[in-house]
């Protein structure tokens, strides 16, 4: 049997889905009246197998050695029109989606104009082959691709309207909807393809759904997504689509990054509705949430709540609690949890040693913050440029400051480390004081050159030092240059 013979027979037998007998903006209408677009001449989405470059193409792919296939490929005349060709090859090569997907880069690099878009048809066709062969990677980067030349409604529509022809896979859908969470951080637009997938009757799967609802630019869009998703039957089964732990817990997340704890009983109501159990993730959310009420006591209940559950505290649920009794000054309490990590052989995060850093700086006890330090190096984690302000600030209150400035040296050769202005500013005082005004002023140039202005802050402490040291000219001079800049005397 030729190949495109078998691709058809394939293609008859593939299994329906609500999809395919949309309505999707006019671009499947034809298919539900008994045409199929990809089989009139006149459709956007016409895919030609009969070309005789398709044929051509697909023997050459599948007959040639390696090393003369694609060389015989490029010696090929052009077809017209080309993307009905193109697709026409990927159809007849859908038995072979790695071959396929690699006939896709060179029809785009060596067959269509340098930086046009991607024709729509071509487009959906990659998609098809990818997602029918679960090459989700793939599938996702040709849709990504497409995404940036088109609306999501043109995408949708060219994957409903070819969809039937390469017996695709349902979730090819849901790889849109990814494609533009994942490559614009568009939520707007993954919304637009999830209200079309639900009006074709098919419901995004709830690892998708839970995506969706995590990047929605409000609690509330993310609560009315769900009941649009969850609480309205199929209007082709009727039937109710069932929720999972990770979907609520998307919806828990929406409501905290708003600071509307208060409304998580709408989301544990919802919960109980459907007997969904709690996972850590659920317990980490609740639990946050209380910490940012100062509420404890509560958070505290819950984590019994977990353990009595059988439920293992992660790192991040430790990382709550230990930032929580830091912040509260129970540095004490905080250093127990972190016991509890290193004997449940959870490693510690730079997050968990940053917080206990923080906890004792704030309670004063620099020596402990620096013994915590040392532990943070050795095990290769370095500092967030506030946290070594924090600690400058602790190390210049206590008159160390030639440790602070080591603090901040050993920092600095990490890459990605970025000093912030109130450093700069906190050793330039402490040296002040100390009367090393000569190490102060290279400081000074040091923060200049990375773009901070000296503020009221550096000047004060040079007057200072120039006045401990009775060099009144030096003190005349930078009073006057404050005040030519408009720098207030705070």
């Amino acid at each position: 049997m030729p190949l495109d013979a078998k691709v058809e027979s394939v293609v008859q037998h593939s299994q329906r889905h609500p999809l395919l007998s949309m309505h999707a903006g006019g671009a499947a209408s034809a298919a539900t009246r008994g045409r199929d677009p990809t089989a009139d001449p006149s459709s956007l989405y016409f895919v030609d197998t009969a070309h005789p470059y398709a044929a051509a193409a697909a023997f050459a792919l599948t007959s040639h050695r390696a090393k003369s296939k694609w060389s015989h490929l490029s010696s090929l005349p052009l077809p017209s029109p080309l993307p009905a060709a193109a697709a026409g090859v990927l159809l007849l090569l859908r038995r072979r989606p790695h071959t396929a997907l690699r006939f896709h880069a060179f029809a785009l690099r060596r067959l269509l104009p340098s930086r046009s878009p991607p024709p729509l048809v071509l487009s959906a066709s990659a998609a098809h082959v990818a997602s029918a062969s679960r090459l989700r990677r793939a599938a996702l980067s040709v849709l990504a691709s497409a995404s940036r030349h088109y609306s999501p409604a043109q995408i949708f529509n060219a994957l409903a309207a070819t969809y039937r022809r390469f017996a695709s896979a349902p979730f090819v859908f849901d790889l849109l909807l990814l494609a533009y969470l994942r490559s614009h951080r568009d939520a707007l637009a993954a919304a637009s393809v999830a209200r079309r997938i639900l009006a074709a009757g098919a419901r995004p799967l709830p690892s998708t759904t839970a995506a969706l609802l995590r990047s929605l630019p409000s609690a509330a869009a993310a609560l009315d997504m769900y009941h649009q998703i969850y609480t309205h039957p199929n209007p082709r089964t009727n039937r109710l689509l069932l929720p999972t732990v990770h979907t609520f817990n998307s919806l828990l997340l929406a409501l905290y990054r708003e600071g509307k704890c208060d409304e998580f009983k709408t989301v544990l109501q919802e919960m109980g509705k459907y007997s969904c159990k709690h996972n850590v993730c659920t317990y980490n959310i609740r639990m946050a949430g209380y910490c940012d009420r100062g509420e404890v006591d509560k958070a505290r209940g819950l984590w019994d709540e977990m353990v009595q559950e059988g439920i293992q505290p992660d790192l991040t649920a430790h990382n709550t609690m230990i930032g929580w009794y830091c912040r509260d000054g129970e540095v004490g309490m905080a250093e127990e949890m972190f016991k509890d990590i290193e004997m449940g052989e959870i490693d510690p995060s730079a997050t968990t040693f940053e917080w206990l850093v923080r906890g004792h700086c704030m309670a004063g006890e620099v020596d402990a913050a620096m013994l915590v330090h040392a532990d943070m190096r050795r095990r290769g984690f370095g500092m967030a440029a506030e946290v070594v302000e924090e600690v400058l600030d602790g190390l210049c209150q206590k008159r160390r400051v030639e440790e602070g400035l080591g603090v901040l040296r050993e920092e600095m050769k990490r890459e990605e480390f970025a000093p912030t202005r109130g450093s700069y500013e906190l050793l330039i005082r402490g040296f002040c004081e100390e009367g090393e005004v000569e190490l102060a002023i290279r400081l000074q140039a040091e923060m200049a050159g990375k773009g901070f202005k000296a503020g009221s802050e550096v000047y004060l402490a040079f007057i200072r030092a120039y006045g401990k040291s009775g060099d009144y000219e030096m003190v005349d001079r930078l009073t006057k240059e404050m005040a030519a800049m408009g720098i207030e005397d705070l």
